[in-house]
C-alpha cells in the first residue's frame, strides 16, 4: 500500500477513535452527573370527593398521564445545562477535537459556546416538536428481569413516549433533537463538517448518547445498592 494513502487511513481511524472516546465519556459523565439517579415523575393523586350511592356513581374515565415539563428556558440555566456542556468540552479540549481550534483558552471557550449552543438550540427543538405532537419522554426504568429484557426495555423506552392518555407513540422530539440541534451546529463549525454526513453521524451519536443515558437510569440503582450492601 502507498504510505500515503496508509497515512492518510491511519489519520481517519484515529479520528474516528477519539470521536467515539469523547462521545461515550461526555455520556458518561452526563448521566453520572445528573441523570444516572432513580427519578420518577411527579404522581398526580385525584382530590377527595364525598362518597355517592351506587346507582348515582359516575362512569370513571381513562386516567390522564400528567408529568411536568420544566420550560426551555429554565432548562437554558440549569444543572443540565451544565452537565451537557463542561464534562464534553473538558473532554474534547483533552482530546483537542476539533483540532482547527487548538488547545489553548480560546480554544477550550469555543467548545464551551458550540456545545451550550447545541443544547440551547436542541431544547428548543425538543419543546417545539412537543408543543406540536404531546409526547412525555420520561425514562421510567423497568427494575425487573434479566439483563436482556431490560436493555429492550431500554431501547423501546428510548424510542417511544406517552401521549397524555397514556398511549404509546413515537418519541420524534429526541431525533429531532439529535439532529437538529447537530444540523444547527454545524453552521459554527469547522467548514469539514457542514455536510449531511456530519449531521447524520453525529445527530446519531446524539441518539446514542440518549440510549446511553437511559441505560444508566435503568442500571445505576442496582450498582449503587451494591456498594451500600458492602458498607
Amino acid at each position: 500500500m502507498c504510505p500515503v494513502h496508509a497515512g492518510r487511513e491511519l489519520a481517519i481511524s484515529n479520528l474516528l477513535h477519539r470521536r467515539a472516546a469523547i462521545l461515550c465519556l461526555s455520556a458518561a459523565f452526563f448521566c453520572a452527573a445528573g441523570h444516572a439517579q432513580d427519578s420518577s415523575p411527579p404522581t398526580v393523586t385525584a382530590p377527595a370527593s364525598d362518597a355517592k350511592p351506587a346507582d348515582e356513581a359516575i362512569p370513571s374515565k381513562p386516567a390522564t398521564r400528567v408529568y411536568y415539563h420544566k420550560p426551555f428556558f429554565k432548562r437554558w440555566v440549569s444543572l443540565e445545562a451544565l452537565e451537557a456542556t463542561i464534562p464534553g468540552a473538558v473532554l474534547q479540549q483533552v482530546h483537542n477535537w476539533p483540532e482547527e481550534w487548538g488547545k489553548r483558552r480560546s480554544g477550550f471557550e469555543k467548545r464551551i459556546g458550540s456545545l451550550y449552543g447545541q443544547f440551547a438550540v436542541g431544547v428548543l427543538i425538543e419543546d417545539g416538536v412537543k408543543a406540536i405532537h404531546p409526547e412525555d419522554t420520561h425514562y421510567r426504568r423497568s427494575g425487573q428481569g434479566n439483563f436482556f429484557k431490560r436493555t429492550a426495555h431500554v431501547i423501546t423506552g428510548t424510542v417511544t413516549a406517552h401521549k397524555p392518555d397514556g398511549e404509546l407513540t413515537m418519541a420524534w422530539s429526541m431525533p429531532a433533537n439529535a439532529y437538529g440541534s447537530w444540523a444547527i451546529a454545524t453552521l459554527w463549525s469547522p467548514h469539514e463538517y457542514r455536510n449531511g454526513k456530519s449531521i447524520f453521524e453525529w445527530g446519531s451519536a446524539g441518539v446514542g448518547a440518549f440510549a446511553i443515558s437511559n441505560f444508566a437510569k435503568e442500571y445505576w440503582p442496582d450498582v449503587r445498592g451494591l456498594f451500600h450492601k458492602k458498607k
